[in-house]
């Protein structure tokens, strides 16, 4: 199982939390990251195109599983965007070479940030705004790699997220409470995970890949939680409606669980990068309609003159004037 992505992929690092979830419930997977602190999916292609680097190497090999992260505001900028259209094509090109080693393509749907992001207040004001755009820049993304016919698949991290928000406010709490179990899925910056957040995401995948429930299964003793962020990622997958897995259709992942590639030592990720995601209600199909509905929102407002700018290596949009 390999792992394209940036510092989101690295903070864990995701990798070996997902071998550790595979582990704890008797199933041997070899996981690999290829991940540089603020990438997005246009550089993993540059990489993978490159002789003798890292990324060449590993797509040499076969392989069972391709993860695919995006930068954590690109997938949900609004419809012609240049750095979404730049990561739209690269996420079909990541696609073909992915089935060329032999493998299925999962796009891990990562979760907004937890104020939304001031870099670009009017596009994401707050957190379940975010969750709805990236969200649906993320089917998008597969369903576009799945315009050749063959399937990609989503391991909707961003959905979990959401549902941990939305308990907090069912329960008439503050998920932005600095103490709360939703805050706790992030580390100071409110962007990047907490050793919580990468469980909670290797949980997802998990579910997503096999169609079996992490619930009961070991967990580290830095997440005294891991039950509930169990039973949330289960509940997500396994009981959500609106998104495919590959065990609902049949697809053979019986290979995918000891496939190797070819891992790297990244730097310690910097406090600003990339993700995704969407929110969460109790009632899955409603909650794909909200955010698919929230997303082609902003995606149609035209009125946006938009540029980009870099802000501490994330490039993000911003209303010219």
């Amino acid at each position: 199982m390999l792992f394209l992505g940036n510092s989101y992929t690295l903070q864990g690092p995701l990798d070996e939390a997902v071998e550790a979830v595979f582990a704890a419930a008797g199933e041997e997977v070899s996981a690999a990251r290829l991940a540089e602190p603020g990438w997005r999916l246009p550089q993993h292609v540059e990489a993978i195109e490159t002789d003798g680097s890292a990324w060449s190497l590993a797509f040499a090999e076969p392989q069972a599983w391709v993860v695919l992260q995006d930068q954590s505001q690109i997938p949900g900028f609004p419809a012609g965007q240049a750095d979404l259209v730049a990561s739209q094509e690269a996420a079909v090109t990541l696609d073909t070479l992915a089935a060329a080693t032999g493998a299925q393509t999962l796009f891990l749907m990562t979760w907004g940030r937890r104020d939304g992001d001031e870099q670009n207040p009017e596009l994401y004001p707050d957190y379940p705004t975010m969750q709805a755009a990236l969200a649906a820049g993320y089917l998008d993304y597969a369903a576009r790699a799945s315009e050749d016919g063959t399937p990609a698949w989503v391991a909707p991290a961003g959905l979990a997220w959401a549902r941990v928000y939305d308990d907090l406010v069912a329960a008439g709490l503050d998920p932005l409470d600095p103490t709360s179990p939703f805050a706790g899925l992030y580390v100071a910056d409110g962007s990047h995970p907490s050793e919580r957040g990468s469980y909670l995401a290797a949980c997802v995948v998990y579910a997503s890949v096999t169609g079996s429930s992490p619930v009961g299964l070991a967990a580290p003793e830095a997440v005294p939680d891991a039950a509930y962020l169990q039973a949330v990622a289960a509940a997500v997958v396994l009981d959500g409606e609106g998104i495919a897995y590959p065990w609902e259709d049949g697809s053979d992942t019986g290979g995918a669980l000891d496939t190797g590639g070819a891992p790297t030592d990244p730097e310690d990720p910097p406090a600003d990068d990339g993700g995704c995601g969407c929110a969460q209600t109790s009632d899955g199909a409603g909650v794909w309609a909200w955010a698919l509905a929230v997303g082609l929102l902003w995606r149609r407002r035209s009125s946006y003159d938009l540029v980009p700018t870099c802000v501490g290596g994330v490039v993000s949009p911003r209303p010219n004037g």
